[in-house]
């Protein structure tokens, strides 16, 4: 037992001999059995590089190029996300890119009393696609997240987020939600802020307007 313990000691030395107390610092590179990308060819941000006769490390991109899945501005309609610094209402809900707009942008989604309730119906679609997990199906935020104890879940139906930031949340994210401009296109984001302001209008629509779709929807 007595040269158990002896030996154990000195295995114990010898690790802390060659990994060092966690904490120190030293002029040595440090011994590492798993490199996990710790030493790589990479310029940092600003740092100059003598590989280009130019001397800059940052590079621009070549010209014309496009991020993966988007189109240029140039050729991208409502249907596309669109590579462009648009600072229109119709681009990211906000006017002068500083003020967040109310309303749809009717004009470039080219609305109108015969299309608008398919595009409503299509904002219903993307959004118990993308949104009623968390929002809920009536988007009073008590959807299947919410009901494993998840925080921070927006009703929707009472918030007084302005239309254009809904369109901001949406594309950028906030809180615990995460960013969805990558996945729901330009013209769907504006469908489920059209498809929301019929939740909205629903809850506190005079009765005479809607009681034969209330009675139609009881009946079923």
């Amino acid at each position: 037992m007595r040269y158990f313990f002896i030996i154990y000691l000195l295995l114990a030395v010898l690790v802390v001999s060659i990994g060092g107390f966690r904490g120190d610092k030293f002029k040595n590179t440090p011994i590492r059995i798993f490199q996990d990308m710790d030493e790589q060819d990479r310029i940092n941000p600003q740092q100059a590089s003598d590989f280009f006769s130019d001397g800059l490390g940052a590079r621009q991109p070549v010209e014309e190029t496009v991020p993966q899945g988007l189109e240029p501005a140039s050729i991208a309609d409502a249907s596309t996300q669109s590579f462009a610094n648009d600072n229109s209402y119709y681009h990211n809900g906000m006017y002068d890119d500083q003020v967040l707009g109310t309303g749809l942008p009717i004009k470039e989604l080219e609305l109108t009393e015969e299309n608008l309730p398919a595009f409503i119906n299509r904002g219903k679609i993307v959004f118990n696609a993308n949104c009623s997990g968390c929002h809920g199906i009536s988007g009073n935020g008590k959807g299947v997240v919410a009901s494993y104890g998840v925080p921070g879940v927006i009703n929707l139906i009472t918030s007084e987020l302005p239309d254009g930031g809904k369109y901001d949340v949406i594309v950028n994210g906030r809180g615990n939600m995460s960013a969805f401009g990558y996945q729901i296109d330009l013209k769907d984001r504006w469908a489920i802020i059209a498809y929301l302001q019929a939740l909205q209008y629903s809850r506190k629509a005079p009765l005479d307007l809607v009681k034969d779709a209330y009675e139609a929807g009881s009946a079923k």
